[in-house]
């Protein structure tokens, strides 16, 4: 992508999203809901076009979209846009850590003070590991559902995946909430009810 198209690029997206922002206050919570998840997605594919170049950047931007819309539809009736994509930064950075071990990245909004939190993440299981239903559970801090079970057992044998815990404080309100993440055939990650068998 060139310099000058990808400028355009970001101004258009900064453009839509200022346009989507101007109804906030007329919608209903799950309006903001369904809109988080859209900005969440542009902010976070916009935030991964700016990483790599050729192939890892489109990686990355399907990453960033990835993360952006998940992060974008937990949280968006506590975060804004530039705070959803940078904890979509993060949730990144938690993603793609050493696979062999647990451990968190610590995350705080550059918008406002005192809004901050870490997304914990687990070591990377195979799918296909007797262990795996268990160790993504305590990872993400909950117990897989049933269909998120037979979800996990249709993947490949070589899938990998990855549970996160996002904990955030945000006006003295304590946010958290868990996911399960597995990687693509193109390398990047995804949330696992968005997994194709």
């Amino acid at each position: 992508m060139t310099k000058a198209f990808r400028s355009t690029f970001i101004i258009a997206g900064l453009l839509a999203l200022s346009l989507f922002l101007s109804g906030c206050q007329t919608m209903s919570a799950q309006q903001r809901s369904v809109m988080g998840t859209t900005l969440g997605s542009v902010a976070g594919a916009l935030v991964g076009s700016q990483i790599g170049g050729g192939n890892g950047r489109l990686v990355a931007m399907a990453l960033g979209a990835a993360v952006g819309g998940l992060v974008g539809n937990q949280f968006a009736d506590y975060l804004n846009e530039q705070e959803q994509a940078s904890l979509a930064s993060s949730t990144q950075q938690a993603l793609l850590a050493d696979e062999r071990q647990s451990g968190s990245v610590a995350w705080e909004s550059d918008e406002r003070e005192g809004v901050q939190g870490q997304i914990h993440y687990g070591e990377v299981v195979a799918a296909s590991d007797s262990r795996a239903v268990m160790a993504l559970g305590r990872a993400r801090g909950q117990d897989l559902s049933l269909e998120e079970q037979r979800k996990l057992a249709q993947l490949s044998s070589n899938t990998n995946c990855r549970a996160t815990r996002t904990s955030l404080s945000v006006e003295d309100r304590g946010i958290a909430d868990g996911a399960v993440w597995c990687r693509t055939a193109e390398g990047d990650y995804k949330p696992l009810d968005m997994m194709t068998a």
